[in-house]
């Protein structure tokens, strides 16, 4: 078949898929019965999933019908939106716009001190993706798109920290590319924006409050949450342990521990916080070096702990392992390669003591080409690529972490993994891992 023919097949079965993810959408969103004034994306969670089918066979139809020019339409559309959002945010015209009302755009301008005519321009230039609107000529009123950047200050933040950080160090990655190699420290790509001899990222990220909340709420809008690595876990067979223990190592809160001890209430659970981790990261009625969260009884006592030194608790029937958000190198200055290895190392003589002992890993890999829809991909690529620019870490893939693990041994046998569990909806990998005697 010839390329036309070929564009014009897969044409024909994105269009079909097209029409069958509105279908199934439309009648879900019936089912539920929603608020009819209710933005979709605020529909209930499982209707989520009918959504995101319906925006991933879009985006694949876009990419059919994409040209060269459309392409660079496309950039130059989103860098504007991009400056229309930190001009909006810089001069708060966001919050001088009320909720559930129009006003007049002379107003605003009148009362932030801004200019009325580039006031105008930049509502009707957001506009055009549904972020403000002007109902008549003149006035300026919130959508469903925009409130929540008043209303949940995350999305404000994720913005702002997207056109004042990860914007100026992506322009330098070519840079930092070049630089490798021609000194004993790599600067990243931030370092080269902001300056060589200043602050890295890791330390700027701790100097400044306001990182502290950009950076997460930004990780999160890309779907780095917790509930993902929650979602994978939860398909262990936990139900097959009892009343077993379950060590949490090198945690930062409670609650992953909270949210399976609320689904399986036999488990007990021992969240080993690191050093660094806040105690205001905790649930309510959780206390360090022993205490208990009042909501799951007192099922769940919580340690401190340093990465990689010996486990005190030899009776647990899993230790799992969760990447943490922030990335780890942030916290402990390891890269995650060395955070998993030495602890894996450091649970080895447990593990050959009791092979049915688990070992778990919950991490967000890249994904294995096909093995996730493009929506999911393509946010696993711009998480690793953010990190790279930022603080020179690597995202590894499932098949690197596989060999790593084998290759923890100690003469007598070795670490494997023995079950790979994957999330539906997210990059979020759970590898169980096993001590394998050598025969």
């Amino acid at each position: 078949m010839d390329q036309s023919g070929n564009s014009l097949a897969l044409l024909k079965s994105y269009t079909t898929d097209l029409v069958a993810s509105v279908k199934l959408l439309s009648n879900q969103l019936r089912d539920v019965g929603p608020d009819s004034s209710s933005p979709i994306y605020l529909a209930p969670s499982e209707v989520h999933q009918a959504r995101r089918s319906l925006l991933v066979n879009l985006q694949r139809l876009q990419m059919l019908l994409m040209g060269p020019d459309d392409l660079i339409q496309n950039l130059a559309s989103q860098i504007q939106l991009l400056a229309c959002l930190r001009w909006l945010a810089e001069f708060q015209v966001l919050a001088c716009i009320p909720l559930n009302d129009t006003v007049p755009i002379k107003d605003i301008a009148d009362l932030m001190g801004v200019p009325e005519a580039e006031l105008s321009r930049i509502v009707r230039m957001t506009s055009m993706v549904g972020f403000l609107a002007e109902p008549r000529p003149g006035y300026v009123a919130h959508t469903a798109l925009s409130a929540p950047y008043v209303t949940q200050l995350k999305y404000l933040d994720a913005a702002m920290f997207l056109s004042e950080t990860i914007v100026p160090a992506s322009l330098q990655m070519a840079a930092a590319t070049r630089a490798q190699g021609q000194g004993e420290l790599t600067p990243s790509a931030y370092e080269l924006a902001f300056g060589i001899g200043g602050l890295s990222f890791p330390s700027a990220y701790y100097q400044r409050t306001k990182l502290q909340r950009q950076w997460p709420a930004f990780l999160q809008c890309l779907g780095d949450r917790e509930d993902s690595v929650t979602e994978v876990l939860s398909q262990i067979d936990w139900l097959s342990l009892g009343n077993a223990c379950v060590v949490d190592l090198c945690a930062q809160s409670t609650k992953a521990a909270t949210a399976l001890a609320d689904f399986f209430p036999a488990l007990q659970f021992v969240v080993q916080l690191l050093h660094g981790a806040p105690i205001a990261e905790m649930e309510n009625g959780t206390q360090a070096n022993g205490g208990s969260v009042n909501s799951s009884g007192e099922r769940i006592s919580v340690q401190r702990r340093a990465p990689g030194s010996p486990q005190t608790v030899k009776d647990a029937a899993v230790y799992m392992l969760r990447t943490p958000s922030p990335p780890h190198s942030l916290v402990q200055g390891q890269d995650l390669t060395e955070h998993i290895l030495v602890e894996l190392r450091a649970h080895l003589g447990i593990l050959r003591a009791n092979t049915a002992v688990s070992f778990v890993l919950a991490l967000r890999p890249l994904p294995d080409p096909g093995s996730v829809g493009v929506d999911v991909e393509t946010m696993a690529f711009v998480r690793d690529l953010s990190k790279m620019q930022l603080i020179n870490e690597r995202g590894m893939q499932v098949g690197e972490i596989v060999q790593m693990v084998d290759s923890v041994q100690d003469g007598v046998g070795r670490l494997a993994v023995v079950k790979k569990l994957l999330s539906p909806s997210s990059a979020t990998v759970a590898l169980v891992v096993k001590y394998h005697f050598d025969s």
